[in-house]
């Protein structure tokens, strides 16, 4: 244990000389060697140089690297910056020295390289301290317990077992977590065999979890101490209270969460009363909530869920251009200060899916100089035009601030077309307005600006002249 420590002091000793410059501004944007940077980031890391090409010319600007030194200099030779996961060495809940050893090491080899950006800790690190419980104890056990008791020729076995499955069912559904484990433990016993994950209990995740936070904090105040230099970021899933994810988010700089809703309903990944396309913006909001003076980076849809599931069902396709555009947008005017894409390994590049997203993220580089700066000082009020609709969602509005110049960011969250007006403008009266896709135009009087917009639409008003 002494060497051990040793060693991680020695290689904390070792100078950083060519990192690059990162820190996090007031309002949440990265800012890398002096220059604000909205990030645009990639998980998939491709193998051939001509596609790692292709993701840089796109316009992505951060890519997930393998903890090496090759892998990071080879993005970066493309211009690209890269992130590396920590693994489970940030996790000092059991063996911290051990930990120290693997953090220290890769500071060590990695920190100093110009082409890093951000540390990752283990993704969706809360949700699986209850996932795998979750999903042996309400699905795999029970279904393996069913083939058993279908396969018993002692009918009264039989019987007795269905009677305990019942009472376990129950339980279950009471959330009665304690009393179903035991009842299903006993259902082994009385099949004459042992369970086979005896460790994964529901019951006991909240103490699961907190142990593993408390580890993952301690990881995170070491490597903070390691390598100041670079900020660590936490990506989520969408799930778990506000409460577990910001005693989770005490260990990143910037945090966020990955939302995949199309199609719309179908798939069930957002837990949410909103279950449509809007659910980016709210749990882009949800992310804020959990972490008040952190960035939120939020990680969006790549894939179509047929790729992952092996099925071909239209309700499990690919996200159409349209609904990627509103989705960018509305994690953009819900507060995100940056956007990654996951899943995309799962698709053929030749087909028009990829090549749409790349287009959608050309456009969104395009507006660095808008993305990345900071928001205007404009109290924008938005009001809509009466229609049929319940109206629980409406539409956003983001303005940002150009150097002399205000752009307007506005998006629809609702599922129809609205005519949407704009006020609290007065400092823009007489400015002429015009969307950058449509090339629908609007002219700013008395402090307001009226247009409509398609359902879950976006206009970037960018002014004339």
């Amino acid at each position: 244990m002494k060497s051990t420590s040793i060693f991680v002091v020695a290689l904390l000793l070792t100078p950083v000389i060519w990192a690059a410059a990162v820190s996090i501004e007031d309002d949440g944007m990265v800012n890398v060697e002096g220059k604000r940077l909205f990030v645009l980031g990639l998980y998939e890391n491709p193998g051939d140089d001509i596609r790692l090409g292709e993701v840089a010319a796109a316009g992505f600007n951060l890519v997930y690297g393998s903890a090496n030194a090759e892998s990071i200099n080879r993005l970066w030779e493309q211009g690209l910056y890269s992130w590396v996961n920590t693994g489970a060495a940030i996790d000092f809940s059991d063996t911290p020295e051990q930990g120290k050893e693997k953090l220290g090491k890769m500071v060590a080899e990695l920190a100093g390289l110009p082409g890093l950006l951000v540390w990752e800790v283990p993704d969706e690190a809360l949700w699986n301290a209850w996932y795998r419980a979750e999903l042996w104890r309400h699905s795999t056990e029970l279904h393996q317990q069913r083939k058993l008791i279908d396969a018993l020729t002692d009918t009264a076995l039989q019987e007795k077992i269905n009677a305990m499955r019942l009472e376990l069912e129950a339980a279950y559904g009471m959330a009665q977590e304690e009393i179903g484990e035991q009842i299903a433990n006993a259902i082994w016993h009385e099949l004459g065999k042992e369970s086979p994950h005896p460790e994964l209990n529901v019951s006991n995740a909240p103490e699961r979890a907190a142990k593993l936070g408390k580890g993952m904090i301690a990881g995170y105040a070491f490597l903070k101490d390691a390598d100041p230099a670079h900020p660590i970021w936490m990506n989520h899933a969408p799930r778990n209270s506000i409460e577990q994810l910001a005693f989770f988010n005490r260990g990143a700089d910037i945090v966020g969460c990955d939302i995949y809703p199309v199609l719309l309903g179908k798939t069930g990944h957002s837990d949410l009363g909103n279950r449509t396309l809007a659910c980016v913006g709210d749990y882009t909001r949800r992310m804020q909530a959990a972490a008040p003076e952190k960035p939120v980076w939020m990680v969006l849809q790549g894939f179509g869920w047929a790729a992952l599931n092996r099925k071909t069902e239209d309700e499990i396709r690919q996200p159409k251009p349209k609904e990627s555009r509103f989705m960018a947008y509305d994690a953009i005017v819900n507060g995100a200060r940056g956007i990654l894409y996951w899943g995309t390994a799962s698709i053929d590049k030749g087909t028009d899916f990829w090549m749409e997203l790349c287009a959608l993220i050309t456009e969104l580089n395009g507006m660095q100089s808008v993305l990345a700066a900071q928001d205007a000082a404009l109290e924008v009020e938005v009001t809509l035009a009466e229609t049929w609709g319940s109206l629980d969602r409406g539409v956003r509005v983001l303005p940002k601030q150009v150097g002399d110049r205000v752009y307007l960011i506005v998006v629809n969250e609702w599922c129809d077309p609205l005519h949407y007006t704009l006020s609290g403008l007065d400092s823009l009266n007489g400015i002429s307005y015009r969307d950058t896709t449509t090339g629908v135009t609007a002219f700013v009087e008395q402090g307001t600006l009226t247009l409509p917009i398609r359902k879950y639409g976006v206009h970037v008003l960018q002014p004339v002249g």
